[in-house]
C-alpha cells in the first residue's frame, strides 16, 4: 500500500462490534479490520481512538466515525447508545486532541445512506430511505442528496409503534417495529422454532449451541419450510413498517441493508407485497423499488470515510 496515498480513515461503531478502514475517495476500501465493540463507556472513549492511531499513516487526511446511537452530529458526540451507560462520548474532541485530524461524527445508518446513495445501491437517486436491519431497526433519509438529521436525531424508525397491543421493547414502549423485524426478533423466531421442532434444519444447524437468526436465514435459503414461513412473516411487518415510512417521505427508492437483507429477495420479496398492500394510494403512485443494499456490512465504514472526504471540501 502506498502510505502516501490521500485516504480517510473510516470507523463504524456499530451496537456490537466496530470496524476500520482506509477509504479513497471514491469509496474504494483499502485496509480494512474489524473488533468486538468496547463493552463499558470508559473504553468506548479510549479503545476506539487507540486503534486508530496505530492505522495512522503519512497519507490520511481526516476520521469519519459512524456510532450506533443518538448522534449530535454538529457537535460530534455520541449523546446516548449501547455501552456508554447513560454518558456522552466527545468523539470529536477526542479524536482531534489525540489524533490531530479533523474528525466527524455521524448516526452509523446515516453514514450507512451516504455510502449507499454516494456509491451503492442507491447511487443517482437523490430521495432514499435507508433502511438497515441488526439488533434493531435504523433509519436513515438521503433528500437532494445529503443526510437529513431533523433537529438531530432522524432516522429511530424501529421505535416507530406498528402494533399498540405489541410485545414489550427495549426501550420500554410496546409494538415498536423491531420488536416485529429485526435481528433480535429473528434470534427469537430461530429458538422458538427450534424448540417446536427439534429435528428441524434450525436446529440441527445450531449444532446444541442456543439457535440464532443465521441458523434460521440459512435453513431459509436451503429451502426448508418452517424457516421460510417464519422468515416471510418478520417480511411482512418490514413491508408494513416501510409502508409508513413511504407515505410520510415518499423517496425514490429505499435500500434495506444489515444482516437480514443478505438472504435477497427470498426475503424482500414477501416484504415488497405487503408493503404495496398497505402503502396507501398505491395503486395510482409511481413504484417505489425496494432493493439490498450494495455494500453490504461494509456501507457503514465505507460511509464514515466518504463523510470525512466531504467534510474536507
Amino acid at each position: 500500500m502506498n502510505d502516501r496515498a490521500d485516504l480517510t480513515l473510516g470507523i463504524d461503531l456499530g451496537g456490537t462490534k466496530m470496524a476500520f478502514a482506509h477509504v479513497d475517495a471514491r469509496g474504494q476500501i483499502v485496509r480494512h479490520m474489524t473488533m468486538p465493540r468496547p463493552a463499558t463507556a470508559a473504553e468506548m472513549e479510549t479503545v476506539p481512538v487507540e486503534v486508530a492511531h496505530s492505522l495512522l499513516n503519512p497519507g490520511v487526511r481526516a476520521i469519519g466515525i459512524g456510532a450506533a446511537g443518538l448522534v449530535d452530529a454538529e457537535a460530534g458526540v455520541l449523546v446516548w447508545g449501547p455501552n456508554v451507560e447513560g454518558r456522552e462520548v466527545r468523539f470529536r474532541e477526542i479524536f482531534e486532541a489525540e489524533l490531530g485530524l479533523p474528525t466527524v461524527v455521524d448516526n452509523d445508518t446515516n453514514v450507512s445512506g451516504l455510502a449507499e446513495t454516494r456509491v451503492g445501491a442507491a447511487r443517482g437517486y437523490r430521495h432514499v430511505c435507508m433502511i438497515t436491519l441488526g439488533t434493531g431497526i435504523g433509519g436513515a433519509w438521503v433528500i437532494d442528496g445529503r443526510p437529513y438529521r431533523g433537529r438531530g436525531f432522524a432516522g429511530e424508525v424501529g421505535h416507530i409503534p406498528v402494533d399498540v397491543g405489541g410485545p414489550r421493547c427495549t426501550c420500554g414502549q410496546r409494538g415498536c417495529w423491531e420488536t416485529f423485524a429485526s435481528g433480535r426478533r429473528l434470534d427469537q423466531m430461530a429458538r422458538d422454532l427450534a424448540a417446536a421442532r427439534p429435528g428441524g434444519l434450525v436446529a440441527k444447524l445450531a449444532r446444541g449451541e442456543s439457535p440464532e437468526g443465521r441458523h434460521l436465514t440459512r435453513a431459509a435459503t436451503e429451502g426448508d419450510p418452517d424457516a421460510i414461513e417464519a422468515l416471510e412473516e418478520m417480511a411482512w411487518w418490514l413491508g408494513v413498517g416501510i409502508a409508513g415510512l413511504v407515505a410520510a417521505v415518499d423517496p425514490e427508492i429505499v435500500v434495506v441493508g444489515g444482516g437480514v437483507s443478505q438472504v435477497g429477495d427470498l426475503f424482500l420479496e414477501a416484504a415488497r407485497g405487503s408493503f404495496w398492500e398497505a402503502l396507501e394510494g398505491s395503486d395510482h403512485r409511481e413504484p417505489t423499488p425496494i432493493v439490498c443494499a450494495a455494500l453490504k456490512e461494509d456501507a457503514g465504514v465505507i460511509g464514515a470515510g466518504l463523510h470525512a472526504w466531504e467534510s474536507l471540501l
